[in-house]
């Protein structure tokens, strides 16, 4: 149970440290994010008897959108691929984060 909260906890604050330490990459911190709610979100499917497979589930789907938005980039050249997996990351990271709230809430 102290793990469900602590594991997105966790990520934020090495979100945090990552942007302080690396201001400039091209990265941001909160890329890592999707990987602790998506291990937050599967603590919280076992804990309440649901089918464990959600949260690895929506990320294998999410994998599938990329491979697809990548090989939609190569086909027509015109496309940014860089641009394309950034708005891709952000959608999984927000995805995530409200996945894991509407789990909080079920959960209670």
């Amino acid at each position: 149970m102290f793990l469900i909260f602590l594991a997105p906890i966790i990520g934020l604050a090495l979100a945090f440290m990552l942007n302080k330490a690396f201001p400039k990459a091209l990265f941001r911190g909160y890329d890592v994010l999707p990987l602790f709610f998506c291990f937050a979100c599967h603590l919280i499917t076992t804990k309440e008897r649901k089918p464990e497979f959600l949260p690895y589930g929506f990320l294998l789907f999410f994998i599938l959108v990329i491979v697809v938005a990548v090989s939609e980039t190569i086909k027509y050249k015109n496309i940014s691929l860089q641009k394309t997996l950034r708005q891709l990351w952000d959608y999984l990271t927000a995805c995530t984060i409200f996945w894991y709230i509407g789990l909080l809430f079920l959960m209670i």
